[in-house]
């Protein structure tokens, strides 16, 4: 046996042991503590540990979806407040034909036939100006809107445009003159009332589809999300506690090691 080697007694090597293993068990609890997680890392709990990822994955594509649906709700509602001009316009309509019809002055028709073409042609500008984000759901030209609420083509919702120019509403122009005011006029505007509020209904219906969706996904990513969160982290107030008790056993197994090295101390007098 060489001359400068140590033997350590079994209560030393047991002291020394216990005092190792509290010290991983201490800088373990700490680092759960400033991470606030249990599973960090696949070694910690790979079962816990993929789990949770898929659940955070899950979460972050359903908020995808929500922003998703959030864009679709913007470009219908762009159009819902275009329809809602629209509809006022053809309401002005209809007061200067009623005006026009209930006069037989031709100075004042004519001048109500130049508000009456001024206000039509403003319907066509209000209409084309209706769109959100490249999509104007007023106008025949535009593509439609498709809002997909996951990987299946067939999750989805789409809204074809709908024209709501002076022409496709069937309102017609009117003489400079105002000669051909009429009650043709007047049912014109009826018809292009009743269909402004159609395209409304189904704007307004396609909506709310929309927000129950968004509501949907939200919820669900929230579930996902917490989910992943009861699988990794962690317990701050238990983590906490078991990081005081470790500490004190490390204060006690120092106060047993130095009682020990005192015993042996003491035996070593004796000779």
């Amino acid at each position: 046996m060489p001359v400068d080697s140590i033997n350590l007694t079994a209560s030393a090597r047991a002291t020394l042991v216990t005092q190792q293993s509290l010290a991983s068990t201490a800088v373990r609890h700490g680092q759960t503590l400033s991470s606030g997680k249990k599973v960090g890392r696949v070694t910690d709990d790979a079962l816990a540990f993929y789990a949770a990822r898929a659940l955070t994955e899950r979460s972050s594509d359903l908020s995808a979806v929500k922003d998703s649906v959030g864009q679709g709700i913007s470009t219908i509602s762009a159009a819902q407040a275009g329809a809602d001009g629209v509809n006022a316009l053809v309401d002005q309509l209809k007061g200067i034909a009623t005006a026009a019809l209930a006069t037989d002055n031709t100075t004042e028709r004519a001048s109500l036939a130049g508000q009456y073409n001024q206000l039509r042609g403003q319907l066509d500008g209000l209409a084309a100006d209706s769109g959100y984000n490249g999509v104007n759901l007023l106008s025949a030209s535009s593509s439609a809107l498709t809002v997909s609420f996951g990987a299946s083509t067939d999750d989805s919702l789409t809204v074809t445009p709908r024209d709501a120019s002076a022409s496709s509403l069937g309102i017609a122009a009117i003489a400079a003159d105002g000669s051909d005011f009429s009650a043709a006029t007047l049912a014109q505007l009826d018809g292009a009332t009743a269909t402004v509020n159609s395209i409304q209904a189904s704007l307004g219906s396609n909506i709310s589809a929309l927000s129950v969706r968004a509501e949907a996904a939200q919820s669900q990513a929230n579930i996902a999300a917490e989910g992943a969160g009861q699988l990794t982290e962690a317990n701050l107030n238990e983590e906490a506690a078991g990081l005081l008790a470790t500490q004190t056993r490390q204060h006690l197994a120092r106060v047993g090691q130095s009682v020990s090295q005192q015993g042996q101390s003491a035996l070593l007098t004796l000779f």
